[in-house]
């Protein structure tokens, strides 16, 4: 047993409702190592006015349940190339001025996108993919973003055949740049969320991975437009009265991603598929509310405890969790 547990995921202020949407499964990349499912372009979805209307049901249906804080996470696919994409998240700022609006994307939009986009959005997750990656053109865009986003992360995804080169791309950006966030992420096999993390057999890759889960570097004083969001993130609580902020791939990589007996609160937390499944939560634990492609969605939901031996799915890790010795206040739900 570790001295220091993690009992808790927990808001650091108030509640808030968390929506993830895998918007489509179209990707202008196809790296070996990630799920069909993330790039097979069986589901385009295209039909942009009537999400726009099941998002604003959506809405008003957490704001009756008392939510005045929201953050939306935007992955797929590649987010950048889905059409409906920029309307959407138009919508989402107009609607909700002050929500937390996230994008997980390669960066491969060219730097003119970014500089007329950017502010539409608080946090990026820029993943690094060694096999189609233009390093260049993500190191321009990288410079330009460096001071401008609330939440700037390279997500380095470590490739076992390929794992140096990505190593030194990460030195690279860490020379070029000064600001910096580097996260250095271990695969699952086929990058989905009830997929095996996958096993690195040279002993010096695993020992870099236990080593090197984050570097950071702010020089720039933050000089953007993006408008300043509610408090919508978790911190991570330990048995020793300590608290950080919550990182899903520390978890993960500390081997902290069991939460079996614990209860979660995945009636927060919506998850909505390519095909457009609604669930509370991407795991087996979440049930199907609803679809995106129908009017009649039903969001009413409860905790649950969870019976998982292992969460794997960075996002659903985020969802407020407590351990069954964590003490909490029923004013702080």
């Amino acid at each position: 047993m570790k001295n220091n547990e993690l009992k808790a995921i927990w808001p650091h202020e108030g509640k808030f409702a968390s929506i993830t949407w895998q918007v489509s499964d179209v990707c202008n990349y196809k790296c070996s190592y990630c799920n069909p499912g993330n790039f097979g372009a069986k589901h385009t979805n295209l039909e942009t006015e009537k999400y726009i209307n099941n998002l604003r049901k959506m809405i008003s249906d957490f704001k009756k349940s008392g939510y005045t804080s929201y953050r939306f996470f935007f992955s797929g696919g590649e987010p950048t190339v889905w059409k409906p994409f920029l309307p959407i998240v138009k919508f989402i700022r107009s609607e909700l001025p002050n929500a937390l609006i996230a994008v997980n994307t390669n960066l491969s939009k060219p730097k003119d996108w970014w500089i007329e986009n950017h502010a539409l959005f608080n946090d990026i997750v820029a993943s690094f993919h060694v096999e189609f990656c233009d390093k260049e053109k993500y190191l321009e865009n990288m410079k330009y973003l460096q001071d401008k986003m609330d939440y700037l992360v390279c997500r380095m995804l470590m490739h076992d055949q390929r794992f140096q080169e990505v190593v030194d791309f990460s030195e690279t950006l860490k020379k070029e740049l000064q600001n910096y966030t580097i996260e250095y992420a271990a695969l699952f096999e086929a990058l989905s969320p009830h997929s095996e993390m996958h096993q690195y057999g040279e002993d010096w890759k695993q020992e870099f991975l236990k080593t090197h889960m984050l570097e950071e570097r702010k020089i720039l004083p933050k000089n953007s437009e993006v408008p300043q969001s509610n408090t919508s993130y978790c911190m991570e609580h330990y048995s020793d009265g300590t608290t950080m902020s919550h990182n899903s791939n520390r978890v993960v990589s500390l081997g902290d991603n069991k939460f079996k007996g614990w209860k979660c609160w995945i009636n927060e937390a919506i998850y909505i598929t390519p095909s457009g499944e609604i669930r509370t939560a991407s795991c087996n634990m979440g049930k199907i509310v609803g679809n995106m492609n129908d009017p009649e969605v039903e969001f009413s939901s409860s905790p649950i405890i969870c019976k998982q031996e292992r969460c794997n799915c960075g996002t659903d890790i985020g969802i407020r969790k407590a351990s069954p010795n964590f003490k909490y206040s029923t004013d702080d739900l």
